[in-house]
């Protein structure tokens, strides 16, 4: 799940993914305000058991991966969904 315009609404959809057994991984395209709502949405991931969660810039409890790294990620995966 790569986090583009609507982070809250990705990781809630990420969440979602876990449901039916899917390995998701997570990915922060952007810097993001932390709020109330982003907190309870990031949540949802951690009991999720979202994968991976990494982020393009560096925002706390992520790991930073660079392009190349990213594309490898893509590669690897079966399906790529962008919110």
């Amino acid at each position: 799940m790569v986090a583009a315009s609507d982070t809250e609404e990705a990781m809630r959809v990420a969440a979602g993914l876990t449901i039916f057994g899917h390995k998701v991984g997570f990915l922060f395209t952007e810097a993001v305000d932390v709020t109330v709502r982003f907190q309870e949405c990031a949540e949802l991931l951690d009991l999720a058991d979202v994968d991976q969660v990494c982020s393009e810039v560096p925002f706390e409890g992520c790991d930073v991966v660079s392009a190349k790294q990213i594309s490898q990620m893509i590669a690897d995966c079966d399906f790529s969904l962008i919110i």
